[in-house]
């Protein structure tokens, strides 16, 4: 008796897919809802500041940030964090420098986006 092959198959399994937006919407939906349960309750707030014309107060523990309106001197809308974009996994290259000779040649060296 001879043996044809020793890997089991398996049946195939149609793969399921989501829609892009629908997977994103399920995300932010469990986010937010594990963050209202366990996340920071935004108990220990900076002062206002103001930059580009936007006033904010941050929350000093998790970062988050608070419109604040001037006129009214409260805080108002929703937290929001500001949100770094998704890594595309490419490694920065650095450029280390021995001499200051060296720092002012162009030569070998290449610019870091």
């Amino acid at each position: 008796m001879q043996v044809k092959s020793l890997t089991p198959t398996f049946p195939h399994v149609p793969e399921f897919t989501w829609p892009k937006a629908a997977l994103q919407r399920a995300i932010e939906y469990f986010e937010k809802t594990y963050h209202r349960v366990f996340g920071c309750w935004h108990l220990d707030m900076s002062r206002p500041f103001t930059i580009d014309q936007q006033t904010y107060r941050m929350c000093l523990a998790c970062g988050a940030h608070r419109a604040f309106d001037t006129n009214q001197w409260k805080m108002v809308g929703p937290y929001y964090v500001n949100r770094r974009p998704l890594e595309t996994g490419h490694r920065r290259e650095s450029v280390v420098v021995k001499s200051p000779a060296a720092a002012t040649s162009n030569r070998g060296l290449r610019r870091v986006a």
